[in-house]
């Protein structure tokens, strides 16, 4: 009975071990779907009055993961300060709603624009360009 027990643990804990497994590797097969080496981030608060103002329509324009712009996929999601502190911490952060753009060559430009889809993506095709053109 003893042994039945011990076995039926170790076949539930590998189970549950290439659940994970699976799980990670899918969602590395979607980011490599995506192709997404640039970020953009929405880092917010909940009690921030201006952030419950810019969410509702980032979200829906984030709500694929990613955006083409200048031709290249951008990973776009979004951070909630009590979710992630020592993130927004290291990126220095003092104020919400803040946006970035991380790109694939290690550059961080903070978005100063229309907050708006439009606005979002009009930055993001600006950027990208430019950083494409002082690579080349």
């Amino acid at each position: 009975m003893k042994t039945r027990f011990i076995y039926l643990l170790g076949v539930i804990i590998g189970l549950l071990v290439l659940l994970r497994f699976i799980q990670r590797s899918k969602e590395g097969f979607q980011n490599d779907i995506a192709g997404a080496a640039d970020t953009f981030t929405l880092y917010y608060a909940e009690w921030c009055p201006h952030c419950k103002t810019v969410k509702p329509a980032f979200t829906e324009w984030a709500k694929n993961g990613f955006v083409t712009a200048a031709g290249k996929n951008v990973k776009v999601r979004m951070v909630e300060q009590s979710e992630k502190p020592e993130e927004i911490a290291a990126k220095g952060i003092k104020g919400f709603p803040t946006f970035l753009l991380e790109t694939a060559d290690g550059k961080t430009v903070e978005f100063q624009g229309d907050r708006t889809p439009e606005g979002y993506l009009k930055f993001l095709e600006e950027q990208l360009q430019l950083t494409r053109a002082q690579s080349a």
